[in-house]
């Protein structure tokens, strides 16, 4: 569905240790594949494929996760809001309801997107959503200290801290029981350790 949109030579894999058949599949659709000796986590493997990109010239980047909850074919509405407003970063904007996912996992996105919002200055509606659309010379001279998943909390901090422009797109809420590893005791400590310590980002 990713290669309805961009051709091979633009799209990027990590393969952060899966143990499943991706690797074999990524090489028959010929992506642009950087295996990854062991599990590094999901911000790490971001920032691989954030440096890949940039190595080869790319300007913005979409980063999508591969579980299914989010929809290729969005990508239009992301370049055409970062068309119209000149965003640095464009983040994919779920709409919850109790219907469609566990109320635990929607007051957890309510209470990180507030605080988020608050240690960044912006309002951020989805701060866990991980459908967005980089702007890479942005991100070019970072450095980054988280390699889980607080790095997604991490790069609007940092964004934020250099006066990056957000926008925000409508994205289908797609939930069929997939645990939320946000909910881990590390994950939430080391969010907190991320608000606690932004000047320092």
């Amino acid at each position: 569905r990713i290669l309805e949109n961009f051709p091979q030579t633009q799209i990027f894999v990590v393969d952060d240790g899966s143990v499943d058949n991706s690797v074999e599949i990524c090489k028959k659709y010929e992506v642009n594949l950087i295996e990854l000796s062991q599990n590094y986590g999901k911000g790490k493997a971001l920032q691989i494929g954030f440096e890949a990109a940039l190595n080869q010239k790319f300007k913005f980047a979409f980063s999508i996760d591969s579980d299914l909850q989010h929809e290729p074919e969005d990508f239009a509405k992301f370049i055409q809001k970062q068309n119209e407003v000149d965003a640095d970063m464009v983040i994919g904007n779920r709409t919850f309801s109790i219907e469609k996912m566990p109320f635990m996992r929607i007051l957890s996105n309510r209470i990180t997107s507030g605080i988020v919002s608050l240690a960044s200055g912006n309002k951020i509606y989805d701060s866990q959503s991980g459908y967005r659309l980089y702007s890479l010379q942005k991100m070019e001279n970072m450095k980054f200290k988280s390699t889980r998943y607080q790095f997604e909390t991490e790069i609007i901090l940092k964004f934020a801290k250099t006066d990056g422009k957000f926008a925000f797109v409508p994205i289908k809420t797609i939930y069929d029981g997939q645990k939320s590893y946000i909910s881990h005791f590390r994950d939430i400590k080391d969010f907190v350790k991320i608000i606690l310590n932004k000047r320092k980002i």
